[in-house]
């Protein structure tokens, strides 16, 4: 199983032509399936970032969006234009014209609950979380990923609105974590990631540096090209 970040606001790997952009998107290749997990914003440099990477969007068999925030679902349009095969997993909570134009495309799937989406792959399932807006909060849902790996768990988030901590909960009652990567958002429970082995900070992570230098020896910073290969 292997993950590469394909779309991030930082670049990890030095290959000319990289693009950096706001936003968030990983390939994951297990035995069984590719998955593309979020989509970025912008769907051009989405696509030329795989292309630069060695992945073929035809050969997607399913991608996962997070939570419907433009930063994370901006460039599924572009995908679905050049893979209409692809199998869509978004949330029950998405607005229905939003469903209604991805159904259109592709072969959709709603998320509510936790589930197995494909062999070793689970999603958390819609977990609720709020954001502060204009002096108030504003309720949000969101999935993370779980895979199985040799190694243990690896748990995929995309903004983690919904709470690392809930994340991790949903996450635990499948295994031991090994592995988190993907947005943290305002996470300041730093003791939860004192056995975690793999962490790795991305976008939408506002206390990186903080995480980075508690825990110098298990935490990469990830980006743009950054890959993680669990051999199996």
């Amino acid at each position: 199983m292997k993950i590469t970040i394909i779309y991030d606001n930082k670049i990890a790997k030095d290959i000319k032509g990289l693009k950096a952009g706001w936003g968030f998107s990983c390939f994951i290749q297990t035995k069984e399936k590719n998955i593309l997990f979020d989509t970025g914003w912008d769907g051009d440099i989405l696509i030329s970032n795989m292309k630069l990477l060695g992945i073929n969007p035809k050969d997607i068999d399913l991608v996962v969006i997070s939570h419907n925030h433009w930063d994370h679902c901006g460039g599924l349009a572009r995908l679905l234009n050049l893979n209409p095969n692809l199998k869509t997993y978004i949330l029950y909570s998405f607005s229905k014209h939003q469903k209604e134009e991805i159904k259109k495309r592709s072969d959709t799937y709603e998320i509510r609950k936790s589930s197995e989406i494909c062999p070793g792959v689970y999603t958390t399932g819609e977990i609720e979380g709020s954001l502060p807006i204009s002096k108030t909060r504003v309720s949000i849902k969101e999935q993370s990923l779980i895979i199985s790996t040799i190694k243990g768990l690896v748990v995929i988030t995309g903004c983690a609105h919904s709470g690392i901590n809930k994340i991790l909960n949903s996450a635990n009652k499948l295994g031991k974590i090994y592995g988190l990567l993907g947005g943290f958002h305002d996470f300041e429970e730093y003791n939860l990631l004192k056995d975690i082995s793999l962490i790795v900070p991305t976008h939408c992570t506002a206390n990186k540096k903080k995480i980075m230098n508690l825990f110098p020896k298990n935490c990469l910073e990830g980006g743009v090209g950054y890959q993680v290969d669990f051999q199996d």
